[in-house]
């Protein structure tokens, strides 16, 4: 009888190990595919912080270009220059994110 008994329970632990080896290896696939997320996260992050920071130096360059006291003639100039050098560095950016 006492043997039955160790049986069951051996029966029993191996169940239980069986369960929680399953429930480990689940979890890793799961802990795999949470990191995989996590970088692309960061690299969305790092894109948006980039495209952020364009921003900031196009708003600057519009402060400088609109401060700039000149003739009608010469401020068009140079916004129309101010602009060139924009989308220029934007097509840079552009081409370092990809």
């Amino acid at each position: 009888m006492e043997r039955e008994t160790l049986e069951k329970k051996l029966a029993t632990l191996e169940r239980k190990l069986r369960l929680l080896l399953n429930e480990h290896q689940n979890l890793q696939l799961e802990v795999s595919r949470l990191q995989e997320e996590n970088g692309e996260m960061k690299k969305i992050l790092r894109a948006k912080d980039e495209q952020v920071e364009g921003f900031k130096n196009k708003v600057t360059i519009n402060k400088i270009a609109n401060s700039v006291t000149a003739d009608e003639g010469e401020s068009a100039e140079i916004k129309q220059k101010l602009s060139e050098y924009i989308k220029k560095i934007d097509l840079c950016i552009a081409h370092l994110s990809e």
